[in-house]
């Protein structure tokens, strides 16, 4: 548990990370402090951190996020146009400047984030996909209970954000959610629906065709969080009882 029980989006240390990869901080909707006056405040109570530094919806975000980012990497990766220029250009310089692809930036940069190397240049697609999925194969419980971590991980939020809405196609378009039921026609039928254009939000909807259930994805997370938390639960106590089978085997 962090040593002030706030998330880390509201500590001190990110006055030290770039704007552009700075989050907003968490707080508690509608709870303000009695010193609050501002009739726009919208909430100005930070949320408790609960897992670590992280509170628990940059938790949730984070798990889903490594989930998902493998195969976002690689596909950025292999994305070659457009392009900039890399390095220090001088008008006169006769040099050719280095160019690299803007979705390779983006890439280096969800990288970085993870703590990994920038993939090289001469990567292959299948080796930059090998690079990207053993970046992710990280304990994430381990990387929020200290606060160079927790930075890290809502860095990466932020990137990961700033990655799919330049380039919204670079998800699958629709993954299954597994072992919830819609809440409207009781199928197992949920899946989460990638942006389809930019600026566009991530969508849970339902594959039955007459049923016609939606919700944007933030939402859907915080009304069954505790359905989230119960399955989180139970994939941490099977993967205990597998490495114990191993060890007794």
């Amino acid at each position: 548990m962090a040593d002030d029980h706030v998330c880390i989006t509201n500590h001190e240390s990110m006055g030290a990370i770039h704007r552009a990869d700075r989050p907003f901080p968490c707080r508690r909707r509608d709870q303000h402090y009695a010193s609050c006056e501002n009739d726009a405040c919208r909430g100005c109570v930070p949320r408790s951190a609960t897992h670590g530094y992280l509170c628990p919806v940059c938790y949730r975000r984070v798990v889903d996020a490594l989930g998902r980012l493998g195969w976002l990497i690689a596909h950025l990766r292999s994305i070659e146009k457009p392009a900039q220029a890399i390095g220090e250009r001088v008008d006169t310089s006769m040099e050719k400047s280095i160019l690299m692809p803007d979705p390779w930036i983006a890439a280096d940069e969800l990288m970085v984030a993870l703590g990994s190397r920038q993939i090289p240049s001469t990567a292959s697609i299948d080796e930059a996909i090998r690079l990207a999925h053993a970046a992710v194969a990280i304990d994430i419980d381990d990387w929020a209970s200290t606060i160079e971590g927790a930075t890290q991980a809502v860095v990466l939020l932020k990137r990961m954000d700033v990655a799919l809405r330049r380039w919204p196609d670079s998800e699958a378009q629709f993954r299954a959610i597994p072992y919830l039921q819609c809440p409207n026609c009781g199928h197992p039928h949920l899946w989460r629906a990638a942006p389809e254009r930019v600026g566009d939000e991530l969508r849970v909807v339902c594959g039955t065709p007459e049923c016609g259930y939606r919700m944007s994805w933030d939402s859907w997370v915080k009304q069954y969080a505790p359905a989230f938390a119960a399955i989180e639960n139970d994939m941490k106590r099977r993967a205990k009882a597998a490495e114990k089978e191993k060890r007794d085997a």
